[in-house]
């Protein structure tokens, strides 16, 4: 007679049964499924590599790019890309809070000769592909088969997306710079939290994708390193992992001083300047969208709050308690990231999703308030995956987009200097030049501001409503037929300063872009062009402040529909 024994899988790490005195092994399950094996992570591979370029070839294949939103952030973006193409750095040739990982790899396409368009798509792509092999490796070590396409998946459409999330139907180029940011984040915490199951070059690896990851975060936005490097540290301390924290601070610094050494002490005190400039309570851009309070409890986003912290309440009830921790020191940093990016889009749920998933308590967990433990993780999975699936759908169903809009009537072609613009955008948007007035007796449109009112003459209350390439298109005409202003530098007052992409006006050195309240380009700009209806009328009196604090002169040159011109004279010595 056979008689069968079963040993305890949590003592043994595996079950054994015994048949006439022979022992069968079997694959070990990990708490969140079967690990993925060699030939799966193969496989894995061969999946990945092949998503990656079908999203890439269906983003490529069509000749333009319609462009639907956010073109303010998309000149910003081309503003200081083709800065950066033409020769110039940022922080010291112009005023940036986003750090040259930002812009360089689109700088290095249009160096390269290609268009607007396709130069940043193929940054986006050229990101990715640096990522691919960590992508891969992360999953081969750590991830179960499941986990290891979810993961995929969301890493590619993350980085391919041509719009920043948040559940919109547009096509932006606008703010990639931020998916770049939360995809290296999701790298970095899958490296450091997630246990690995095989040993494939761990001793170096790890350190390098973590030393790395934190450099480029801190050459791409502060607000996403800043948070998060404390928290690693304290991760990989409570983990009781110092051997790992010291190679992978060597790596970060190392990778520091490498930096230091090509691009000078210069660059990163300017770097730093320009970060201090953002952090003022008079800067105009201290946030980038709702406040704190309302990224952490309003009724958009209170549940994504309770998700989170239900999932610490799990994790410690069930006996997971260094979970727990984790979700807990994470909270801080997940909130103060989504509430300095613009969108407010809280991409850290997919993260969540994985980490519960690869933790789920085991079946025969104490309850939590009565519930079983691990039904209850099942559910935080899928109402986490339920409220950030719009702002994934999103970013998805961008390569159909692009090439639906590519054989759509109602675009114009965005006209650039050099003839490198494969950019199209709403006609009404190049067209028409549309703004919003004041009623005579009503209250104003901007209540906080006073009338600006410059030599006598009282600008009319009103905004620019959506039409900002429109304006500056047609305030670039009104400047080339002047006679003395054609060619010179010539600053805006308002948000953007891109009048030099559109036309024969020259580039202001050391403005900034995009506008955020400091004086960067005044000394060098010979014209300031005041409009009558601005993007941000806030913005436009914050840089007339600061001509008037400057005692810079200023005398009307020029007025039109658009906007009033005055030569801006030095103040005296």
């Amino acid at each position: 007679m056979l008689q069968a024994s079963v040993f305890d899988r949590k003592k043994s790490g595996c079950l054994r049964f015994e048949f006439s005195l022979r022992c069968y092994t079997l694959p070990q399950n990990s708490r969140e499924g079967r690990v993925i094996t060699h030939k799966q992570s193969l496989k894995f591979g061969a999946f990945l590599v092949a998503l990656f370029a079908i999203e890439l070839l269906a983003l490529m294949l069509p000749s333009k790019l319609m462009i639907t939103g956010h073109e303010g952030d998309l000149m910003h973006m081309l503003d200081a890309s083709l800065r950066i193409a033409s020769g110039e750095m940022p922080h010291l040739d112009f005023m940036t809070p986003i750090g040259i990982l930002g812009f360089a790899p689109v700088a290095g396409f249009l160096a390269l000769g290609l268009s607007v368009g396709k130069a940043t798509l193929l940054a986006e792509a050229a990101m990715l592909a640096i990522m691919l092999p960590v992508i891969w490796w992360l999953a081969a070590t750590r991830l179960s088969r499941g986990q290891a396409y979810y993961f995929a998946i969301v890493m590619v459409v993350t980085m391919m997306a041509v719009v920043y999330g948040g559940g919109s139907s547009t096509i932006s180029l606008s703010m990639y710079y931020n998916r770049w940011g939360w995809s290296l984040t999701f790298l970095l915490l899958v490296a450091i939290l997630f246990k690995p199951h095989r040993m494939l070059g761990e001793a170096w690896a790890a350190p390098l994708v973590i030393g790395l990851i934190m450099a480029a975060l801190a050459m791409l936005k502060m607000t996403f390193f800043v948070p998060l490097l404390p928290i690693v540290i304290f991760i990989l301390l409570v983990q009781k992992r110092g051997g790992l924290l010291i190679k992978s601070l060597a790596v970060g610094l190392a990778t520091g001083l490498a930096l230091l050494g090509w691009l000078g002490l210069d660059f990163f005190l300017a770097y730093l300047d320009d970060l201090l400039v953002v952090t003022r309570p008079e800067s105009a851009r201290v946030n980038t969208g709702a406040s704190f309070n309302d990224i952490v409890a309003s009724p958009h986003t209170l549940l994504s709050t309770v998700i989170l912290f239900a999932a610490l309440v799990i994790f410690r009830k069930s006996g997971r308690m260094q979970q727990g921790l984790m979700v807990f020191l994470l909270a801080p940093a997940f909130a103060y990231i989504t509430y300095q990016n613009w969108g407010n889009d809280p991409k850290w749920l997919h993260f969540l999703v994985l980490y519960i998933w690869a933790n789920l308590p085991d079946a025969e967990a104490k309850p939590v308030f009565g519930v079983p433990a691990r039904q209850g993780g099942l559910t935080l999975i899928t109402a986490s995956f339920t409220l950030v699936f719009a702002s994934f759908f999103s970013m998805a169903g961008t390569p159909f987009r692009v090439a639906v809009a590519a054989q759509t009537d109602g675009f114009s072609k965005l006209e650039l200097n050099g003839d490198v613009s494969d950019i199209w955008l709403p006609e009404r948007r190049i067209s028409d030049i549309i703004s919003e007035q004041a009623i005579e007796g009503w209250p104003t449109l901007s209540p906080d501001l006073e009338p600006l009112i410059i030599e006598g003459y009282t600008f009319p209350d009103c905004k620019l409503s959506k039409t900002l390439v429109a304006q500056y298109a047609g305030m670039v005409r009104q400047i080339e037929a002047l006679e003395g202003v054609r060619g010179q530098p010539v600053l805006v007052a308002d948000v953007l300063n891109f009048l030099w992409l559109m036309g024969d006006v020259g580039r202001v050195p050391g403005a900034a872009p995009w506008y955020y309240g400091d004086a960067s380009g005044l000394s060098d700009a010979r014209f300031i062009a005041v409009p009558l209806c601005p993007a941000k009328p806030d913005l436009r009196a914050a840089m007339l402040a600061q001509v008037e604090a400057g005692e810079y002169g200023l005398t009307e040159t020029y007025r039109s529909e658009l906007m009033v011109l005055y030569s801006l004279s030095k103040p005296p010595e």
